[in-house]
């Protein structure tokens, strides 16, 4: 019986050392650092020897602290209109909340008996929101003095924290108009950095902001750094691929529509292109579209008539006008080809006066090219124009482009 009895009280020693055993060794060393870069190498360097999960959340908490004294200090004397360090304010704000996201991590996971019971969350979502305002205000000074890098940084990090499980459950992310903002300014900082890839990922919020400038914006810049993250054939592929999902999730967004519809044109996805158009014939685009099918394969009657019933208030209206155009003139030289003696090149006076009459008709089309586009940024007319004056006989104008 006293055996017994010696036996049960030495496992209660035994759990009441482990149920009350203290903190590590590497833990403490961290908790007692005075400085945030002591503190921050001391971690990094002891990280593997925190005992559990609990111990790395107090760890980092140990980092947000010193970032966050390091941060007030700086912004009390901004505020009392005392001179005050900038950077090592934005420093210290990127620090704290880098390290609260990091902490909350930790802080999130189950304890040894299985219970989720954070400890630090609530403090730091409290204390965390003027070092996101400081943070975004930071990207707009970084941006402002041409740095991308840094502006691409802090951007992230206030898109990221407005993000992350700390800040998941705050009624002030809930109405956070600054989340698309960071998002679009972001994915431009990454564009100015040529990192196409993080500028695709960065621009998902602003794509559905309340501002139709921004998201607007944010769709232009989106599609671009996609296009060019374009390399290799794969990389074709997976553009391809993406577009069809960008379409599928913004079905009525006229920017998505001409990106995919251009990746079909591109890659010669006639059937694709055509059943793209079918489905989205309410957009002006769709019926452009139509028209370039027809005219890649040489239904230029089809392809005129699918290019004529565009405005001139569409945006792409230079383009169709000078394809309308080519197909005009490529009509003409058919029916040249058709009517014209094989050895001679001559012809009947009535058809002469037909050829002369289609050429006439693309001429008008050319000349609204010239108009639209006079130094020819967009559209090459001026040699087809040129070579329409010669065959109308019109030798001043076709001098007058030879000389251009």
């Amino acid at each position: 019986m006293l055996m017994k009895k010696l036996m049960m009280m030495a496992i209660m020693f035994v759990a009441a050392a482990t149920a009350f055993a203290g903190d590590s060794d590497a833990l403490k060393a961290i908790l007692k650092a005075k400085t945030y870069a002591d503190a921050e190498q001391l971690l990094k360097a002891n990280l593997g020897q925190l005992a559990n999960d609990e111990e790395k959340a107090a760890a980092y908490n140990k980092l947000v602290d010193l970032a966050v004294d390091a941060f007030d200090a700086e912004d009390n004397k901004r505020m009392l209109q005392q001179p005050y360090d900038s950077n090592a304010m934005n420093i210290a704000a990127y620090n704290a909340l880098a390290n609260a996201m990091e902490c909350d991590k930790y802080d999130q996971l189950p304890n040894a008996k299985g219970k989720i019971k954070p400890r630090f969350h609530s403090k730091n979502q409290g204390r965390l929101n003027a070092a996101r305002i400081a943070v975004i205000n930071a990207g707009v000074e970084f941006t402002n003095n041409q740095d991308n890098k840094k502006g691409y940084d802090y951007f992230m990090m206030y898109l990221n924290s407005g993000k992350s499980s700390l800040f998941q459950d705050s009624e002030a992310i809930k109405t956070d108009a600054n989340l698309g903002l960071a998002s679009y300014y972001a994915g431009r900082c990454a564009i100015l950095n040529e990192d196409y890839a993080a500028a695709t990922a960065a621009l998902n919020e602003a794509l559905n902001d309340t501002s139709e400038q921004i998201r607007d914006g944010a769709f232009d810049f989106k599609l671009y750094a996609m296009n060019r993250s374009q390399k290799t054939a794969a990389d074709s592929v997976k553009y391809l691929n993406d577009m069809k999902a960008l379409m599928a999730q913004y079905p009525d967004n006229d920017k998505v529509f001409g990106a995919l519809g251009d990746a079909l044109l591109q890659q010669e996805k006639t059937e694709e292109l055509t059943a793209l158009c079918n489905a989205h014939m309410q957009k002006p685009l769709a019926i452009v579209y139509k028209g370039m099918i027809a005219m890649n394969a040489k239904n230029y009657a089809e392809a005129i008539a699918d290019f004529s019933s565009i405005t001139p208030d569409h945006p792409s209206y230079l383009q169709v006008v000078f394809n309308r155009a080519v197909c005009k003139l490529n009509l003409a030289g058919e029916f040249q080809d058709k009517h014209a003696n094989k050895n001679t090149g001559a012809m009947a006076p009535a058809d002469d006066a037909k050829l002369k009459e289609m050429l006439n008709d693309a001429r008008v089309d050319f000349e609204t090219c010239r108009q639209l586009d006079p130094d020819q940024q967009n559209v090459r007319w001026a040699v087809l124009l040129r070579n329409i004056y010669y065959n109308l006989g019109d030798e001043a104008k076709y001098q007058e482009l030879e000389n251009m």
